[in-house]
């Protein structure tokens, strides 16, 4: 599957919405309004990058599946849920910097596929196999996939005995948001961008329709 590297500019976003939800984007998906995905010009689809907000500093990462935009002036045309993470969608375009993976730089936090809060304290959850969590990654900018968080831990140990039998990394960390204790779903971690594009593309095939990248 092709992957872009490299690819680090700055330009303006505007963002697209119900008038093509449900139709065929350029790689043959159906364009999901509220998953995290967009629309490029040239990078390869399907692609993972990290758009940036550069009026208000939030950021997300989303899966180019789509050509576009197709007005002049403007570099990447974002879903609504990914223009509301990165607060435009009110006033329709922002001035943002796309990157690939790979020119993002290590230990950037947060940096997660939701627009960025305050930091948050996290932790592996402790739980008896199956579910032991994995080992936790060494320091430098690994990646994860989320699948999910939940406020039940019985809930996300469900959806992590659902991922066990084919993805044998799959564990859960606990994050505290304004006081409230949620369960994380993740995949992970990994070392290359072309092995979270291939887990993501996966995790679909299987029926997990929004799987998010997150850099740690």
């Amino acid at each position: 599957m092709p992957f872009a590297t490299h690819y680090d500019k700055t330009g303006i976003a505007s963002w697209y919405g119900k008038d093509f939800h449900g139709k065929r984007t350029a790689n043959g998906e159906r364009y999901d309004m509220h998953a995290l995905s967009a629309a490029h010009k040239t990078l390869p689809l399907p692609t993972l990058v990290r758009v940036t907000n550069l009026d208000n500093g939030r950021a997300v990462i989303v899966r180019v599946n789509d050509r576009g935009p197709f007005v002049k002036e403007r570099l990447i045309d974002l879903s609504y849920a990914a223009a509301k993470e990165l607060g435009y969608a009110n006033q329709g375009t922002a001035h943002v910097r796309v990157q690939t993976l790979d020119e993002v730089p290590a230990n950037t936090t947060p940096t997660v596929a939701e627009a960025i809060r305050a930091p948050v304290q996290t932790s592996m959850v402790n739980v008896k196999p199956p579910y032991a969590p994995a080992a936790t990654p060494t320091a430098g900018g690994h990646l994860f996939v989320q699948l999910g968080a939940f406020r039940s831990q019985q809930n996300a140990l469900r959806q992590q005995t659902q991922l066990l039998p084919h993805h044998p990394d799959a564990h859960l960390v606990t994050v505290h948001i304004d006081g409230l204790l949620l369960y994380r779903v993740r995949i992970g971690p990994f070392s290359q961008v072309s092995q979270v594009e291939k887990t993501v593309v996966t995790l679909q095939q299987e029926g997990f329709s929004k799987p998010m990248v997150i850099i740690e």
